[in-house]
């Protein structure tokens, strides 16, 4: 249950109260055509905002460009982005902690060496491990059966889902959230090969350092480097099923959609983003503020800011171009074997 007031409360340069009682109430966040008279309600079109109106919804937050009238009995809020407002708001409603209840802090089960220091409200679910020397922030939450070896470090409020992996010596920041089944310090891919043929694994003694307010989705894997630290910026958030190769380095802000990969030793800038099926091949480097679209392969540097797109790589426009004309291939091989007979010539 959260009231008008809380919402403005926040503060957020992204909110602006209108009009209504700052005691209005909603117990849930509903689309609008699900709306009812306990729901507050996102709007960006007058139709959604008509509904709304007709379901009394208690709490309504409209995009700016909308006309609010002024005979309702509803609370209003207006914003420019309606996905900024929900980053402002759905916050209140998020119940996600809830799920790590448990009668103690530190479950029985949880197996935490003597050595181990955690700070202070530390939530730790059953059978998890925690190695030597391993340091938990503040106010961090492990899910069952995650792994922290030893001297690895998770940061203030950081949240490890259930089954997540931190290998020894890696870390990761303050409020982090690392979902389900991602491990983080697993061997980069290295070996050496003689000449019996005979592949002979190099051994990664490096890390991974993941910075503040990064998010990795479920199933992710993030190598540790081979002599090194492989990096991931602050604020950078990654989809599910991706994979960070040893000694790459991601920047600040970046935006990952699910099976990105990027092979050993790139580096990528800050602010980029990356579509669904991105690969970056190795020894790369992208400056900031690239955008690639989805199933691109980046096989060169890339150093101008832009949109690029295709394999091989090309600037996104070129490369809509390049792929609306290979629908035409099929028909314009026949229209040349027609042409080559018609002129006596033979195709080779």
């Amino acid at each position: 249950m959260i009231t008008a007031e809380v919402i403005k409360d926040l503060n957020s340069s992204d909110l602006s109260f209108v009009s209504g009682s700052s005691q209005a109430v909603a117990t849930k966040v509903r689309p609008p055509e699900f709306c009812d008279s306990e729901s507050l309600v996102f709007v960006s079109k007058k139709e959604q905002l008509e509904i709304a109106l007709k379901a009394q919804a208690p709490i309504i937050v409209a995009h700016k460009a909308l006309q609010i009238p002024t005979d309702s009995a509803g609370t209003f809020f207006t914003t420019g982005s309606i996905q900024l407002g929900m980053a402002a708001i759905l916050p209140l409603f998020d119940g996600k902690m809830n799920r790590f209840n448990q009668e103690t802090k530190i479950h029985p089960t949880a197996s935490i060496h003597p050595s181990a220091h955690l700070g202070k409200n530390v939530g730790v679910g059953p059978f998890a491990v925690i190695g030597e020397h391993a340091k938990i922030g503040d106010g961090a939450t492990l899910g069952a059966h995650v792994v922290v070896e030893c001297f690895a470090e998770v940061g203030d409020h950081s949240l490890l889902h259930p089954h997540v992996f931190l290998g020894a010596y890696c870390s990761v920041g303050s409020h982090c959230e690392i979902h389900p089944n991602t491990t983080i310090g697993s061997d980069g891919f290295a070996f050496a090969t003689g000449k019996d043929g005979v592949p002979k694994k190099i051994p990664q003694i490096g890390k991974v350092v993941i910075g503040n307010n990064v998010e990795i989705g479920a199933n992710c894997a993030i190598d540790r480097a081979a002599l090194t630290e492989t990096k991931i910026g602050n604020n950078t958030k990654m989809d599910n099923l991706c994979h960070i190769a040893h000694n790459v380095v991601i920047g600040a802000n970046c935006l990952i959609a699910a099976k990105f990969s990027v092979a050993g030793s790139s580096t990528i800038g800050n602010n980029c983003m990356f579509g669904g099926e991105v690969a970056v091949s190795d020894h790369v480097q992208l400056c900031d503020h690239v955008i690639v679209a989805g199933r691109s392969a980046v096989t060169n540097d890339i150093t101008e800011p832009g949109q690029y797109g295709g394999y091989p790589l090309e600037p996104l426009r070129d490369a809509l171009k390049t792929l609306a004309n290979k629908t035409h291939i099929t028909r314009i091989r026949k229209d040349m074997a027609r042409v080559l007979k018609h002129l006596g010539l033979n195709a080779e």
